[in-house]
């Protein structure tokens, strides 16, 4: 099965393993706005491959659902921060990955995941300005969302860090 094969490459780290699991016309949707998508294998190849070079220590421990849609789900750390990654996919008549909407927590994870894949990405699509701008723009989100995870939830849960 595709997400089998998607869920091995992911924690071994090899894109092109990965892309066996995705049909040529597949769609990917980012976790960090509606406004992004990858499209078909040359956008998904750019996309696992900064994705494989931040993520650490993954380990799937769910997959759930049909032979039409499965849900996947692991944990990872990115720059030094934990997250836990939801993958919703629909397979295709072949068993292959048609489509797949991303969800990411923590907050500071996806934050994280935001500084270190931004501007790796504009960087592949030839855009280095916008890769410093985005560089730039994230890290002073970062360091206000690790420091209200860190002092302001636990005002709110009543429960120390």
């Amino acid at each position: 099965m595709s997400t089998e094969i998607y869920r091995r490459a992911a924690e071994a780290g090899d894109a092109d393993l990965a892309l066996t699991a995705f049909a040529p016309d597949a769609v990917l949707h980012s976790p960090l706005t509606s406004r992004v998508r990858f499209t078909g294998h040359e956008e998904l190849r750019a996309l696992i491959e900064v994705a494989y070079t931040h993520l650490s220590e993954i380990h799937f421990h769910t997959d759930v659902g049909d032979a039409r849609t499965r849900v996947m789900v692991y944990t990872a750390r990115i720059g030094g921060e934990p997250i836990e990654e939801a993958t919703v996919v629909k397979l295709n008549a072949a068993g292959l990955i048609s489509e797949a909407t991303l969800f990411v927590r923590t907050l500071p994870g996806l934050v994280a995941l935001m500084d270190r894949f931004g501007p790796d990405i504009a960087r592949r699509n030839g855009r280095p300005l916008a890769a410093r701008v985005l560089s730039v723009l994230a890290k002073p989100l970062l360091a206000m969302v690790r420091s209200g995870d860190r002092h302001a939830v636990p005002l709110v849960s009543g429960r120390a860090g």
